[in-house]
């Protein structure tokens, strides 16, 4: 009757709904990432990260000469956090014609993108067959 709105102050009301609107924002953008992290890792496969991990051992230096590596079920693949993997296995060398060398490997690696990297590797070798002596 005065001509006065009783109701909520229009500033207020728009605030709100600023409010609101980041709060879901921010909650979708959360929710969105674990749902991909998720999905990430239900996508690589343990051979596909024994592959990786082969790979990027082979590159080593200190590996020389690679023959074979650990089967799938004589290697130990652990997934951790995220899209990092500690991977557990041995490769065999030959560095010198007669001799065979067997390497136990402890890699931890991650998935970047397309990319795989390795964070940390850990070789013990243990020298199995050589040349015979007369």
């Amino acid at each position: 009757m005065c001509q006065r709105y009783v109701g909520l102050p229009i500033r207020l009301l728009i605030a709100a709904g600023v409010l609101g609107f980041l709060l879901m924002l921010f909650g979708f953008i959360w929710y969105s990432g674990r749902i991909k992290n998720r999905v990430d890792r239900e996508e690589i496969s343990m051979q596909d990260v024994l592959t990786a991990t082969q790979e990027l051992v082979a590159k080593n230096p200190t590996v020389h000469n690679p023959v074979s590596f650990s089967s799938l079920d004589q290697t130990t693949v652990e997934h951790w956090t995220g899209r990092r993997w500690r991977v557990s296995g041995y490769v065999d060398t030959k560095p010198q014609p007669d001799v065979k060398v067997r390497t136990l490997y402890f890699a931890v690696i991650q998935q970047n993108g397309a990319n795989w990297n390795l964070e940390d590797l850990q070789l013990q070798s243990m020298q199995f067959s050589g040349p015979r002596k007369n």
